[in-house]
């Protein structure tokens, strides 16, 4: 997996390389389409969360003209072969509250804008909030908690990964009805998982990753936090040449109602199998039994770096089936949660399917055993 990995990273170096050189300022200008008016608003909306001054991505940066036009034509290439923005849901099954995916409309934009010339326009059109916030989605949590201490983060070239424990001293239980996750060194974390720490097993409550959006619950539904509940942090950086440090918080809003639902994350889970050396469409499948009558409030799929695609689908007691999610060309290294715009109702008896192709560049085979899908799921 590593040497795999060595050599994606060196590829997509040479490739960049290559392609921020292949753009020019002579092009003649053929559109009215400016990075200053229009351009730039695309690229705030969808990108910035990762492309953007100490952000993930910062060696990438498009905030400004001077920085975004060296990659014009990689951002077209990009954004038609549907790789930018990263992992999008296949359009047409469920119907979520953020897809992830870039508006048809703005995907012309940008076409027009590379191809004709890629002008600047007018410093007036720029706009005046162009750097992505770092403050609460809500307002200020009821609940802010936050290490007493620094993370520190070693130097390497890899992936450190930090756990936290984080006391509520709630003096009774409670419930909740969103969290929020706000890295202090947005350059080093790549994605963040929370859970409920217990002595018998860890519940899973939410995760982050960058520009994944926060959610907040209905008013019917919520987490219920127990009266002293520790909250666990999974923090996953990444590392430099030099020791770095994080200090994030994590905020929690109460309900203001008392919720009748109760959301549990549940893990579908594949059986061990046998990746074999140099598999190009290995399947791999995994279910779940609906016992109770539930809702889905949203669902997670979840892949290794050999993952190609993954679909859901539900199969009623009618036998009627519905596609929860599909995604293609997956993308291993950035996994939001999907949050349906109203909530699927699924009957007991609901049988969840997993169906997955894998393929592995390897020499040798891989024995898998893998969290395939994750269902938010309020009854």
């Amino acid at each position: 997996m590593r040497l795999s990995q060595t050599r994606i990273k060196i590829s997509s170096l040479i490739f960049c390389a290559l392609i921020s050189f292949s753009a020019t300022s002579h092009d003649p200008v053929t559109t009215s389409v400016t990075f200053n008016k229009e351009v730039v608003r695309i690229l705030q909306k969808n990108c910035f969360a990762c492309h953007s001054p100490g952000k993930i991505k910062a060696d990438i940066s498009l905030t400004s003209f001077e920085e975004a036009r060296p990659w014009a034509k990689a951002i077209k290439e990009e954004v038609l072969e549907k790789r930018m923005p990263p992992y999008q849901a296949v359009k047409g099954f469920g119907d979520f509250q953020h897809s992830y995916q870039m508006p048809h409309r703005d995907v012309e934009l940008l076409v027009s804008w590379i191809e004709g010339g890629a002008p600047r326009g007018e410093e007036k059109d720029i706009p005046r909030d162009l750097l992505p916030s770092s403050t609460w989605t809500f307002g200020k949590p009821e609940l802010n908690l936050q290490p007493d201490e620094l993370i520190k983060i070693p130097a390497g070239e890899g992936e450190f990964v930090a756990e936290i424990q984080l006391p509520t001293k709630l003096e009774k239980e409670q419930w909740a009805d969103a969290f929020e996750f706000i890295p202090s060194n947005s350059a080093i974390v790549s994605s963040a998982e929370f859970f409920i720490a217990n002595q018998s097993n860890n519940e899973k409550i939410g995760e982050w990753n960058p520009g994944q959006a926060t959610i907040h619950l209905s008013h019917d539904t919520g987490f219920l936090l127990p009266a002293q509940a520790v909250i666990k942090l999974k923090i996953r950086y990444r590392q430099s040449e030099k020791e770095s440090t994080d200090h994030s918080i994590f905020g929690v809003y109460f309900s203001h109602d008392t919720p009748t639902k109760k959301v549990q994350t549940v893990q579908i889970k594949a059986l061990p199998i046998l990746l074999a050396a140099g598999a190009v469409k290995q399947k791999i499948k995994a279910s779940y039994l609906v016992a109770k009558a539930s809702e889905i409030i949203g669902i997670r799929p979840l892949l290794f770096p050999f993952a190609k695609s993954v679909e859901v689908v539900a199969r009623r007691p009618d036998g009627t089936a519905e596609v929860l999610i599909a995604a293609a060309d997956y993308r291993f290294n950035w996994q939001p949660g999907y949050y349906y715009k109203t909530p699927l109702a699924l009957p007991a008896g609901t049988k969840i399917e997993v169906t997955a192709y894998l393929e592995n560049p390897e020499e040798k085979s891989l024995r898998v055993r893998q969290i395939l899908c994750e269902l938010m799921i309020a009854k």
